[in-house]
């Protein structure tokens, strides 16, 4: 009988042993619509990816792909791969038929997603390569900006807003992404919609503005963790910011007290009779 039983663990054993591995996730792109304009802005959603920072740009469906660098855009992915960012639709030089390519920095890893753009189409030409800085923009300040409103009290998404002032110290012009996320974690993962910025002239110090939304229900500390990107370097930024909505609490306790005045109303207990002569 122990023979029987040790065979049936050894065979249980060799067959997890044999069980292919889970597959690893396969790094997708995808786009909000399948048609823009230029100048228009279509969200890029990204899921299977390795952490660290991915670049996403718009290119020419040929080889080797012909992208649209200066409105490019790099975000950092933190550990789970998801994540995603606005890109502004610019033809790239070689016109189209085109498609969204998010590539890592090292090159391995490249997934595409192809995007009609509403008259462009391919025009073949020499193009036009721009010096730009290598280094980031210097933060030189990070705080965030409460902006309140009464639904906040009540434990509704709460918004904030991260400002920056970022100084080009480079002899050339920065072209600068944007990548964010918030969450009560160490290491938060909640998606931020950063905007676009336009590039810094060689010296110039700008203050930029990033709209942050603290889901519902909104209560407790945040941290907010982000790098302004430069071909491929980051300076990294990180605030914090909390919410204690104080109108929630005030209801509970106003909603207490009522109940507890209707029970004494509907049970007054029972009063003593006076004593006989």
């Amino acid at each position: 009988m122990r023979f029987v039983a040790s065979g049936a663990v050894l065979a249980a054993v060799l067959l997890l042993a044999g069980a292919p591995s889970p597959a690893p996730p396969v790094p997708q792109a995808t786009l909000d619509r399948a048609e823009a304009k230029p100048r228009e802005q279509v969200l890029v959603r990204l899921t299977g990816w390795p952490a660290g920072t991915v670049v996403i740009a718009l290119c020419g469906a040929g080889t080797p792909p012909d992208c649209a660098v200066d409105t490019s855009v790099q975000i950092h992915l933190a550990a789970g791969g998801a994540g995603g960012a606005p890109l502004t639709v610019v033809a790239p030089p070689e016109g189209c038929p085109c498609q969204v390519r998010v590539t890592t920095l090292d090159g391995r890893l490249t997934a595409t997603a192809p995007l009609v753009v509403t008259g462009a189409t391919r025009t073949p030409g020499s193009s036009v390569v721009r010096q730009l800085a290598t280094r980031p923009p210097v933060v030189t300040e990070a705080h965030v900006e409460r902006d309140g409103g009464w639904a906040e009290q009540f434990g509704a998404a709460a918004r904030r807003t991260i400002v920056l002032r970022l100084r080009n110290e480079e002899a050339v012009p920065a072209a600068v992404s944007l990548s964010f996320s918030v969450g009560r974690d160490a290491d938060p993962s909640g998606f931020v919609a950063s905007p676009p910025v336009p590039d810094l002239a060689p010296g110039e110090e700008r203050v930029v503005r990033v709209p942050v939304t603290l889901p519902a229900p909104a209560f407790g500390d945040y941290r907010i963790r982000g790098e302004v990107v430069t071909a491929g370097a980051a300076n990294r930024v990180e605030v914090t910011t909390d919410h204690h909505p104080w109108a929630l609490p005030a209801l509970l306790a106003l909603a207490t007290l009522t109940l507890l005045i209707r029970t004494s109303l509907q049970n007054p207990g029972t009063r003593r009779r006076p004593q006989e002569p």
